[in-house]
């Protein structure tokens, strides 16, 4: 276990017991990296502000529910990929209902939701298909918004073999999930971008 998980872990049984200094140390260590894969999925940089804010308030609503000895890296990048999802749905409802679609705009929103999940399976599965180490580092970087620098310090490779895992991994990524036959239609049908994950 790395010294920073360590901290995170304390910090987490503080905030537990309503320690506020113990949140804003959390959310100083987690804001960029939420930040920015808010902005990856929603690429609106005034909503991914609105969301990651919202995630933080709920964050410290669901305190006292946070599990304690764990890093909450996990818990908030769920949280901020749920509601970076709503948003979407709630945007794809208006712009329908603004284009005259009101009546049909719930329909299309949940057909959004479905192939927009489906598509997000698809790549869950190519990321289960990477090397333990490689799957490590791709969600360390990718997923949890750590730096090569600190991919490689908690893991203790070298830098050098932090990038190669996340070239190589970026690129199995893509060439799985463009040979699964649903996802020529998932992508037009649905456009999640594997700038996400890439």
């Amino acid at each position: 276990m790395s010294s920073r998980e360590s901290e995170e872990i304390l910090l987490v049984d503080a905030l537990r017991e309503d320690n506020v200094a113990a949140f804003d140390a959390l959310y100083r260590l987690y804001f960029p990296s939420v930040y920015a894969n808010i902005l990856r999925l929603v690429r609106e940089p005034v909503a991914a502000q609105d969301i990651v804010q919202e995630v933080f308030i709920r964050f410290w609503e669901k305190r006292h529910t946070l599990k304690a000895g764990t890093a909450p890296g996990n818990w908030l990048f769920v949280v901020s990929y749920n509601r970076s999802v709503n948003h979407l749905r709630a945007a794809l409802r208006q712009r329908l209902q603004m284009e005259g679609f009101a009546e049909q705009s719930d329909i299309y929103a949940a057909e959004e939701w479905n192939h927009t999940s489906l598509q997000l399976e698809v790549l869950e599965k190519a990321i289960e298909q990477l090397p333990p180490q490689r799957k490590k580092v791709f969600l360390l970087c990718k997923m949890q918004g750590k730096t090569y620098a600190e991919a490689a310090t908690e893991l203790q490779i070298s830098h050098n073999t932090v990038k190669e895992h996340i070239t190589k991994a970026s690129r199995f990524i893509h060439d799985y999930i463009r040979l699964q036959p649903e996802w020529q239609t998932l992508a037009v049908a649905a456009p999640l971008t594997l700038a996400y994950f890439s």
